[in-house]
């Protein structure tokens, strides 16, 4: 099968995908990446093809413009929806319908917009894929996209159609591009069925675990969801002798990393960070990444570095400091380690609650409320609590013997089989 992935956004958005795709590929399949010009060289470095797409999330919330749109100023958002994301959004559709008209199956995120329509076009089985179960509604839990929580079933089913919603903000594009492009007469609306085309419906996969996510037995065999889409680090690649000499001159450390998250007072946060680690005696291990943190040295209580793999480094850590995005989420539940979530918005507040929930992790940091005392504070409890990482070691010798990829897989097989069968 020739088989089309649409993601863009963020790398968390990214990486579970090659993993899907890599997976894809070993099980004979021809698969295409359709992802940001950005991701490139991690696609291709699994050996997975790659097809560009004009649009770069990174660099987006990492302007001016796009803090100001992060941090919810409603005259930011009116503004530079027309100026910065709709131009973006319009050749995201341009370059998607480019890549997938070959496809002979698409699997696609939500957040690319055009894999419905052009599926819609095309007329071939289609998959809709997140890392998150944030698509096919369930009374179990509240639409992770959402920055609250209900524990009654109807509002829980009704919090998923927000994401009609969110869509509705893109319409005129879409439909605009559905016309002129597609040559598609019907135009999505609010009350368009976006889990539906023609009747048919859309088969969702979740590449999270059942075990740390409830799997809601009414979506029988619409939905699979049977573990996380764990991406491992590059054959070939070894870290540098300085980190490996900071692990070794002393014990585990924590490794701490806020990713693609912009801090609003980045070195006033890294200045608390080695306040509170000389306070509790502890190391770390920095991760700047995206935050805004300077890279420089800090002091010999902390290492300080742009990136590393987290397959890597977490099982060398006593626990991880980190923002609560999904990848890195299933990273630290993975390596069966602790940890201190700092939620700052989309899922991560949802992940920093159902960390708490089953016992792996302190309670929630936001970043209004960080101070060196909390961070103490919160790195205490982590480090003194047996019952945390007992729970977390737990859990993940479940998650590692999951086999989440191949179960996916098969069931992408299953289902085109079965599409093809009815014609």
């Amino acid at each position: 099968m020739n088989i089309k992935i649409l993601t863009v956004g963020t790398r968390g958005d990214v990486q579970p995908f090659v993993a899907l795709g890599r997976e894809l590929r070993r099980r004979g399949h021809e698969v295409t990446i359709c992802t940001g010009e950005n991701f490139k060289a991690i696609v291709e470095g699994y050996g997975v093809s790659f097809s560009p797409v004009r649009v770069d999330y990174l660099k987006l919330t990492q302007s001016e413009e796009g803090q100001k749109m992060m941090n919810g100023n409603p005259l930011a958002v009116l503004k530079n929806m027309k100026t910065l994301v709709y131009p973006l959004m319009e050749q995201m559709l341009e370059d998607l319908w480019e890549a997938a008209q070959d496809a002979e199956v698409l699997i696609y995120h939500p957040k690319a917009f055009g894999g419905y329509d052009i599926t819609e076009k095309l007329q071939i089985p289609v998959f809709a894929a997140h890392p998150i179960p944030v698509i096919a509604p369930t009374g179990l839990f509240t639409n992770p996209a959402l920055p609250v929580s209900a524990s009654i079933g109807w509002i829980n089913q009704l919090s998923f159609r927000m994401n009609r919603l969110f869509m509705a903000a893109f319409f005129s594009i879409i439909n605009r591009w559905r016309q002129d492009t597609l040559g598609l007469t019907t135009k999505r609306t609010l009350l368009s069925d976006d889990l539906k085309i023609k009747g048919k419906q859309i088969p969702v996969l979740y590449g999270c675990s059942p075990r740390v996510i409830p799997y809601d037995p009414t979506w029988k065999d619409q939905v699979s969801m049977s573990g996380f889409w764990f991406l491992e680090e590059e054959e070939g690649w070894k870290p540098s002798a300085e980190v490996l000499q900071f692990l070794e001159e002393g014990p585990p450390p924590l490794a701490i990393s806020f990713s693609s998250m912009p801090l609003k007072d980045p070195n006033r946060v890294r200045e608390m960070l080695v306040e509170a680690l000389e306070k509790t005696n502890q190391r770390g291990v920095l991760m700047t990444g995206w935050s805004g943190m300077e890279s420089s040295p800090l002091s010999p209580r902390i290492f300080t570095i742009n990136a590393l793999p987290h397959t890597w480094l977490f099982p060398r850590t006593c626990g991880v400091i980190h923002h609560g995005g999904a990848g890195t989420t299933a990273a630290v539940l993975k390596s069966g380690k602790p940890m201190i979530i700092c939620p700052f918005s989309a899922d991560q507040p949802f992940w920093a609650k159902r960390m708490k929930e089953l016992g792996i992790a302190t309670s929630p940091l936001k970043e209004k409320e960080m101070s060196v005392e909390s961070f103490v504070h919160r790195i205490q409890e982590l480090t003194s609590n047996p019952l945390l990482s007992r729970k977390a070691a737990m859990l993940a010798n479940d998650l590692n013997r999951e086999t989440a990829l191949e179960d996916t897989a098969q069931f992408i097989e299953k289902k085109v089989e079965r599409w093809r069968e009815r014609g």
